[in-house]
């Protein structure tokens, strides 16, 4: 077994503690004929357990190999109180010894272990304090117009420029402008639709931010973005509609785009839900007049809402197919090769997913083949018409008038009974005769046969899905079919 030094270190910078002296440290505590693993970690947060040197350590800890762990300061394994808690808990269940050259105590006591996880309660604190200054000063550069990093939006390049006498960036067209105004026109027209822009601008040779092609999803975040706007007080009113803060004095700029920005850790949809944003007037000039952008986010939230009611025309069952795990619809996304399903849940970053990824032809394949079974069994149910009321009351009565006479027999004289007895045999002649007519009616009851369900064109096949099912739950490679 051997004595494991542990050192991490997220940035070289001059007010940090080096790697290497962080290991010279350790190793002058430890006796020198002892054998020592040293497991380095450079340029990794402490804010999770994701860091391949403590991966290693953790599994040698896990294999017995590891008699004690000695780190330079209880920060460098770990800045959050639940992992750090968590390896602790690791420690103790394989007897490894683990200490601290900065924080001298000892960690078999309680008062140690209660002093360890203190001093983590303040480096959890540290570590916070530090990512909400990051996360202000970004928000005040992005005020200013300041470029806030990442890749620029299709359409547009970097280039070198100042605000307020400091340096950054900004954003200017490149030769793809015209064409992504283009496909804003192009949606907006009564016949346009996002896989009618994604085929144009794959056509174009225009390709996504990080090299791909369109589909319907990436070009619906694109018609969404307002960085492309020719921003004037209605493009604001509408922004402030939707949740956003706006960000700058009257009166507005004209003319220029607009940058949103929000908190990594809102987990909604940045562009259609802008509660906790901040829309901010950019330096650049928008490519696209704000009538036409207001034209297509209304013509987006007319989509979003039709797809939700069920009406929608790409996929047959939209409306009636959810996540089981979340509750939400499950929509179809436009991937490379094929449509695919995708849980809205999920797409808010809500929930996992529906477990499995679905094709939508091999979704309504399975779908198609459950409702013609259901339509087959529907029509051995034969569609009986209602009994013929005449017949009914007559041989209601025939039965009532014979267990009469039965009754009146035992009080009757002798000389009355043959004249009963013939009434009753003649009435119970009578009710044969009604029973099987009844019969032949109910025998002869038209059996319905449904045309198959395959053979219908789209909204024929829509309408009878919608009959037919209650609703359907998509969990992982299981399609659950409620029938009303």
């Amino acid at each position: 077994m051997f004595t494991a030094i542990y050192v991490r270190q997220s940035a070289d910078r001059a007010d940090s503690v080096s790697l290497e002296t962080q290991e010279a440290l350790c190793r002058a505590d430890i006796p020198k004929s002892t054998e020592i693993r040293v497991y380095s970690d450079r340029g990794f947060s402490g804010k999770n357990t994701d860091r391949p040197a403590l991966q290693a350590m953790m599994q040698a800890v896990e294999r017995g190999e590891v008699a004690a762990v000695l780190v330079y300061k209880l920060d460098r394994i770990s800045r959050n109180l639940a992992d750090f808690t968590q390896l602790l808990r690791a420690f103790q269940t394989h007897h490894v010894e683990f200490s601290s050259h900065s924080e001298r105590f000892e960690t078999a006591t309680p008062m140690g272990q209660a002093m360890q996880s203190l001093l983590m309660v303040f480096a959890q604190l540290e570590r916070e304090t530090i990512s909400s200054r990051v996360r202000d000063s970004a928000f005040a550069r992005a005020k200013l117009g300041f470029d806030t990093g990442g890749i620029p939006p299709v359409g547009f390049r970097k280039i070198p420029t100042q605000i307020g006498g400091k340096r950054t960036q900004m954003l200017e067209m490149d030769t793809h402008a015209q064409t992504v105004s283009e496909g804003f026109r192009r949606y907006a027209l009564a016949d346009g639709s996002l896989h009618t822009v994604a085929d144009f601008w794959n056509a174009a040779g225009l390709r996504t931010g990080r090299g791909g092609e369109w589909a319907a999803e990436s070009v619906r975040r694109v018609l969404r973005n307002p960085v492309y706007v020719q921003s004037e007080s209605r493009v604001f009113a509408y922004l402030s509609e939707q949740g956003a803060e706006i960000c700058g004095g009257e009166p507005f700029p004209v003319g220029h785009g607009i940058y949103l920005y929000a908190d990594r850790r809102i987990n909604h949809s940045k562009f259609t839900d802008l509660r906790g944003v901040y829309a901010i007037s950019a330096p650049h000039l928008g490519i696209v007049p704000p009538e036409l952008w207001l034209a297509c986010q209304e013509k987006l939230t007319h989509s979003r809402a039709k797809r939700n009611s069920g009406v929608g025309t790409r996929f047959l069952y939209s409306g009636l197919l959810f996540c089981t795990f979340c509750g939400s619809a499950v929509t179809t996304v436009r991937g490379r090769s094929a449509d695919y399903l995708v849980c809205g849940g999920k797409k808010r970053g809500i929930c996992m997913g529906i477990g499995a990824v679905w094709r939508r032809s091999e979704a309504e394949g399975l779908l198609e083949n459950a409702v013609n079974r259901r339509l087959s069994l529907l029509s051995q149910i034969p569609l009986v018409s209602p009994l013929p009321s005449a017949q009914q009351h007559d041989l209601d009565a025939a039965r009532l008038q014979i267990a009469r006479l039965e009754h009146s027999l035992t009080d009757m004289a002798d000389a009355d009974i043959p004249a009963v007895a013939a009434a009753i045999t003649k009435l119970t002649a009578r009710c044969e005769l009604l029973e099987q007519s009844l019969r032949h009616n109910t025998n002869s009851a038209q059996v319905h046969v449904f045309p198959s369900f395959s053979d219908c064109d789209f909204q024929t096949k829509k309408s009878v899905a919608q009959i037919l099912i209650q609703c359907i739950a998509a969990e992982g490679d299981t399609l659950h079919v409620f029938w009303k």
